[in-house]
């Protein structure tokens, strides 16, 4: 089994693998960070000595961090990592979950106003005026219901979008807050 490390010293990132047998000496006397740093530097050395570094990929290459020129200096690590191994900071993942939520509750909310608009127009068709109101009654109620089920699940849509909104990077824009009656009249 093969641990990895990642060291940057004076503003040049090296990617080391380092062998479970390589473990950095903590001693009582050292806690400033340059005796941190020769600590280092001597497990990493040694196991360069050893040969343990030398059929790494990429070995002499420096690493790309420059990639996207969008992300600050000092997060282009952490995201070239993220990136490597499929993964994405939380407020991205938020933010798709978010995305995902909100186009489920747009097609509800659809569906939901076409039952409504095809009850209310059986009901109209109907010959029985007694019988037609009942229905358009019972569509209304129904419909209110649905409104309310979707002003709940919009409360709890915009608490998540809040938090994504507090989590978001500067300079990337932030999600509207959702309004059940303006998300109705984009329905019409």
């Amino acid at each position: 089994m093969v641990a990895a490390a990642l060291c940057i010293f004076d503003t040049s990132p090296i990617y080391v693998k380092i062998s479970p047998l390589l473990i950095v000496r903590l001693r009582e006397d050292s806690t400033s960070m340059t005796d941190w740093r020769s600590i280092v530097e001597e497990q990493i050395l040694k196991a360069i000595g050893d040969g343990t570094m030398k059929d790494l990929p990429g070995v002499g290459k420096p690493l790309r961090l420059d990639d996207d020129p969008h992300t600050p200096t000092e997060l282009r690590l952490a995201h070239k990592l993220l990136k490597e191994n499929d993964l994405a900071p939380e407020w991205i993942v938020m933010g798709r979950e978010i995305e995902r939520q909100r186009d489920l509750l747009r097609q509800n909310m659809q569906r939901g106003m076409k039952a409504y608009k095809g009850a209310l127009g059986d009901a109209a068709r109907l010959s029985d005026a007694e019988q037609s109101s009942r229905r358009r009654e019972r569509a209304e109620a129904t419909w209110r219901t649905a409104q309310q089920a979707f002003d709940e699940a919009i409360q709890h849509l915009n608490r998540a979008i809040l938090a994504y909104n507090l989590k978001v990077p500067p300079g990337i824009d932030q999600k509207p807050l959702l309004d059940l009656q303006r998300e109705l009249q984009r329905l019409q």
